[in-house]
């Protein structure tokens, strides 16, 4: 694993983006209108991720609320088939350069696994 970032759904993303930048003090790393991203100034591995509310609703409204980066994505897409983990979205190739699948943790969490192409 690369990193961990948890993910947060927001109402109002620019009160989040102001919140995260001016008062954290962190740095807007992407913005694609529907995600923001932000790192800390210091530790650009320490992150998190704002999803507009009304725009990402990957499966009957669940919620991504981990996104892992992974150095072989392929190998755990096969793991997690091998294992008989949930898979609750396919691995795809993104637009905006990612391949990704998501799981079904235990608990009911949905998890983002990625690695940037």
């Amino acid at each position: 694993m690369l990193r961990i970032v948890p993910n947060i759904y927001s109402n109002d993303i620019e009160k989040s983006k102001q919140f995260y930048t001016e008062f954290l003090g962190m740095y807007l790393a992407m913005d694609m209108d529907w995600i923001l991203t932000f790192t800390s100034k210091e530790n650009k591995t320490a992150q998190i991720s704002i999803f507009r509310n009304d725009k990402n609703k990957p499966l009957d409204n669940s919620a991504i609320f981990l996104s892992i980066e992974v150095s072989d994505i392929d190998k755990w897409y096969e793991e997690a088939k091998k294992q008989k983990v949930e898979i609750v979205y396919p691995i795809t190739n993104e637009n905006w350069g990612v391949r990704r699948f998501f799981v079904k943790d235990p608990n009911g969490v949905t998890i983002n696994l990625l690695t940037h192409i």
